[in-house]
């Protein structure tokens, strides 16, 4: 694929729809194609944010590693922005992502990515609304959770850990 294919490519997708077509192309010229196979990891919680990802074809889903087992939790599919948060927040990934089909995406490391942001106003602005999009599916997502939550359970402050339940003394 050209550069000016995968520039098209960019072009379709509702976040680069006001981006600079040079940024576009920059963009392209300095991302990495990589191609991933159904089962293949694309990144795995706890590793280093190096890199975003943008993804050009296919279909991946999103799992969490807990004490309780691991949770797949969401699947998606071309157009999506992934790592952008842990490279933003220099923080290693919070999540797994697999490749449920044959995934093409383009790879753009930490430093170009930062300064593609630094570069264009539009380019970060695309990214701003991507990361205010996802937080608005996370925030229908808990609601969702709250919602089957038992009557008098007590809401939690997502940056404290919750303490263990308090046990009634026995009389």
């Amino acid at each position: 694929m050209t550069i000016e294919d995968e520039v098209r490519s960019l072009q379709k997708f509702r976040m680069f729809h006001n981006v600079e077509t040079a940024k576009l192309k920059l963009m392209a010229m300095i991302a990495d194609r990589v191609v991933f196979h159904p089962g293949e990891v694309i990144y795995a919680q706890g590793d280093a944010s190096d890199a975003v990802y943008i993804v050009l074809d296919g279909q991946f889903k999103v799992s969490l590693n807990t004490s309780a087992g691991v949770i797949d939790f969401a699947e998606h599919v071309r157009g999506a922005l992934l790592g952008e948060a842990g490279v933003l927040c220099d923080q290693v990934r919070m999540a797994t992502i697999t490749a449920e089909t044959t995934v093409t995406a383009l790879r753009i490391d930490r430093e170009p990515f930062l300064q593609l942001l630094h570069e264009s106003q539009p380019f970060n602005h695309a990214v701003m609304r991507e990361l205010g999009r996802q937080i608005m599916d996370l925030n229908n997502i808990c609601a969702q959770l709250v919602q089957r939550l038992p009557k008098g359970t007590p809401a939690a402050d997502a940056g404290r850990h919750l303490a263990a339940p308090a046990t009634s003394p026995v009389h």
